[in-house]
């Protein structure tokens, strides 16, 4: 029995996968497994997405990798993130596919490849507008004459970031094809030939279809969400995770009483409150207090003092009959994710990122 757990419904992210492939036909799918699968495991996620089939797996550095090859997954894994000098070594060993960004970065890589003899599968990204990781444009077109000569990577992938495929003017998203497009150009001109090309992010999987090219990349729409709760796409996809916990004590205070650090709330009348065991350290902010709700037997029940390390606390009075020991959602079954990340002041991906190492995992 658990103190707090995360309730992980692997028929949905089977439905989830199917949905986005419909959604995608005749393009290849990578999984992101970034933040440890978004905090739903990332080893236990990619298992199950190699079992149906997955085209490939996307990571966010060496050591998400590498965590996946010690697991003894052997699908092509791509870091979808950088790299540094002291990583390449076992990054080559495990045969990791890595997106180059730099020049310098290609020769060093190339060099230890060298060493190790051995060829690394290697993509280029393009910065076409999200400003963080990549070549500009211009830059690629020598780059891609220069690769030739680094003998031990082998260029298998082109690909780029859209930096706000959600918003409802498209034309910044559509500028970034147009650049990316440039790019393919020039590469299938210099004869790279059979590029895994990926742009689509979830959400652009679902708004940008001239963005699938052959290869779409998606994390969160596994787990049934998307930035925003996109209309639509509620029928399209299912829920993953449901956040639960439990019922450690009961209390019967009086009017007036103050609950919790900083005596942020004080009881209005006689009120009966249920403590439940988590609190940020496994993920459920501070910024919920005297905001969020859960649900206890069906009923919405306020939390009310502030989110603690360890606890939280919430008004049952018009639950009469709950116990020690009773369940308790703190999201999913009713609770929306998306409602837990506006009363947290954030978005659904840092709350399921934010899900600590206490959390267990069940996986039904």
């Amino acid at each position: 029995m658990h103190r707090v757990w995360a309730e992980i419904d692997t028929a949905s992210v089977r439905h989830n996968l199917r949905a986005i492939r419909a959604r995608a036909p005749g393009a290849k799918v990578m999984a992101v497994l970034k933040a440890n699968a978004y905090g739903h495991g990332a080893v236990e996620m990619a298992r199950l997405l190699v079992g149906q089939g997955i085209d490939h797996l996307g990571v966010g550095d060496s050591g998400e990798a590498l965590e996946l090859r010690d697991a003894g997954i052997t699908a092509p894994i791509l870091i979808v993130g950088g790299i540094i000098p002291g990583e390449m070594p076992r990054v080559v060993e495990n045969g990791i596919e890595v997106n180059l960004h730099t020049v310098q970065m290609a020769s060093e890589l190339n060099a230890e490849a060298q060493r190790q003899g051995r060829t690394v599968r290697v993509h280029l990204k393009i910065d076409t507008g999200m400003g963080r990781l990549g070549m500009q444009p211009f830059e690629a077109v020598p780059f891609l004459h220069s690769l030739r000569s680094l003998r031990n990577l082998e260029l298998v992938g082109l690909c780029t970031h859209f930096s706000s495929p959600y918003e409802e003017n498209p034309a910044f998203t559509q500028r970034q094809i147009e650049y990316f497009n440039l790019a393919v150009e020039v590469a299938d001109r210099l004869g790279y030939g059979g590029l895994s090309l990926h742009a689509s992010s979830s959400l652009a999987i679902w708004n940008h279809p001239l963005a699938h090219f052959n290869l779409v990349r998606t994390g969160i729409a596994l787990w049934g969400l998307l930035p925003g709760g996109e209309e639509g796409w509620e029928q399209a996809l299912k829920p993953v995770l449901a956040l639960k916990s439990r019922i450690l004590f009961l209390k019967d205070v009086p009017e007036g009483t103050p609950i919790g650090y900083n005596r942020t709330y004080y009881t209005p009348a006689p009120m009966r409150i249920a403590t439940l065991p988590v609190g940020y350290n496994d993920g459920y902010r501070t910024s919920l207090s005297n905001r969020a709700q859960v649900s206890l037997r069906g009923r919405r029940c306020p939390v009310v003092g502030r989110v603690s390390m360890d606890y939280t606390t919430i008004d049952v009075g018009h639950v009469p009959d709950a116990a020690v020991g009773d369940e308790v959602t703190l999201f999913g079954d009713g609770i929306s994710l998306y409602e837990v990340a506006t009363w947290a002041e954030a978005i659904p991906y840092e709350v399921l990122c934010g899900l600590g190492r206490r959390v267990a995992r069940e996986y039904i």
